[in-house]
C-alpha cells in the first residue's frame, strides 16, 4: 500500500513528537534513603535548554524539602513525579527571579493535589534594593497585587485545602537559624554575602544525612565551610572558571575557593549547580583547580539527576 507524501510526513512527525515527548508519569527518586534530585541546573539564558537551579530532597520515595522555584521549575517537579502534598516545606537561597519565578504556577497547579497539611515557605529577608520573601509573596498574591488569585491560599478558606505560611529567615551575624524541625528532619539556615542580594544558605538534615545548600555567595565572611562541616554533599552555584577576576567575585565563589571551603568542611559529594555561560566548556579546569585542596567526589549538575546519600 502507497502512502501519499503528506501522510508519511504526518506519521513521521507524530512517531517524533512520541518519542520525544517526556513521560510525567516517572519518577527519578523511587528509592529508599534520602537522595538529592536536580530539577534544574542552569541559569537563565537561550544558550542552553537548562532550567534554573533548583533541588529536591527525597527521603524513602517522598520529596521533602524544594529549594528554590525558579524559572521551570514547576515543569521539572511535574516531570519527577513527586506528590506536591509530600512537601514539608521549600526555601530559598534568594529571592530573585531565578529563585522563585515559578512559585506562582506551583502554588495555582495545587489545588486539587489533596494537600491538607499548611505549606511553609522560608526565604531571606529584604534590603532597599530587594524584597524580603514575605514581601514578594505579600506584592504576589495580595488583593491588588500580580496574581489576586494566589490571595485565599494565605486563608483560612483556601480553597486549595491548606494555607501557605511565608517567613522571612534572618540569624544575626554568624548565627544560624533552626526554627524548623519534624521527626523526620531539621532545616538550617545562615546568612551568606552574593554582593547586596540577601542570601542564605540552608542545611537539611535528614537522619545521619546532611545536604547543605551554598547556593550563590561569596564567602568573604569565610562561613559556609563550618555550616557546611560534616555534610554528605555541599551544593555550590558554579558560575566562575579558574582564575576569575573583578567584579563577579563579589557574587559567587572561583573552583579553587569551592575546593579550599569543601575541604574544610569534609563533605563527601560536591555538586556544582546553576552552570553559567561563563563555565561550560571549562569543566576539566574546574575539576583540577578543585581537586588541588578537596579530594573528594565532584559532581556536575544535570537536568533530573539523582544520587542516594
Amino acid at each position: 500500500m502507497k502512502l501519499a507524501k503528506n501522510s508519511v510526513f504526518a506519521i513521521y512527525y507524530l512517531v517524533l513528537m512520541w518519542a520525544s515527548a517526556p513521560s510525567f508519569g516517572s519518577v527519578y527518586c523511587n528509592e529508599e534513603g534520602v537522595r538529592l534530585e536536580v530539577l534544574g541546573s542552569g541559569e537563565l539564558s537561550y544558550d542552553t535548554a537548562r532550567a534554573a537551579g533548583s533541588y529536591l530532597v527525597w527521603n524513602n520515595d517522598k520529596a521533602r524539602v524544594l529549594i528554590n522555584a525558579g524559572a521551570g521549575t514547576y515543569l521539572r517537579y511535574k516531570h519527577s513525579g513527586a506528590d506536591f502534598s509530600d512537601l514539608t516545606a521549600i526555601v530559598t537561597t534568594q529571592t530573585g527571579i531565578e529563585q522563585t519565578a515559578d512559585l506562582p504556577s506551583m502554588l495555582m497547579a495545587s489545588l486539587r493535589s489533596g494537600r491538607n497539611e499548611p505549606l511553609p515557605i522560608y526565604g531571606p529577608s529584604g534590603n532597599e534594593s530587594f524584597p524580603s520573601i514575605t514581601q514578594l509573596f505579600e506584592r504576589l498574591t495580595s488583593e491588588d497585587g500580580v496574581y489576586p488569585e494566589l490571595s485565599s491560599f494565605f486563608s483560612h478558606s483556601s480553597p486549595a485545602g491548606f494555607r501557605v505560611r511565608v517567613r522571612d529567615v534572618n540569624p544575626p551575624a554568624r548565627k544560624h537559624w533552626g526554627e524548623f524541625s519534624n521527626s523526620e528532619l531539621r532545616l538550617a539556615a545562615i546568612v551568606v554575602q552574593s554582593g547586596n542580594i540577601p542570601s542564605l544558605a540552608w542545611r537539611v538534615t535528614i537522619g545521619e544525612t546532611v545536604i547543605v545548600f551554598a547556593g550563590e555567595f561569596s564567602n568573604k565572611r569565610d562561613i559556609v565551610a563550618d555550616f557546611a562541616h560534616g555534610a554528605n554533599a555541599l551544593v555550590v552555584s558554579h558560575r566562575l572558571p579558574a582564575g576569575a577576576r573583578g567584579l563577579p567575585l563579589d557574587f559567587y565563589v572561583t573552583p579553587e575557593e569551592i575546593g579550599r571551603i569543601a575541604a574544610k568542611a569534609e563533605v563527601r559529594y560536591v555538586l556544582l549547580g546553576s552552570r553559567g555561560w561563563r563555565t561550560f566548556g571549562r569543566e576539566n579546569a574546574t575539576q583540577e583547580s578543585i581537586a588541588t585542596a578537596f579530594s573528594g567526589v565532584q559532581l556536575y549538575a544535570n537536568e533530573e539527576e539523582c544520587w542516594g546519600l
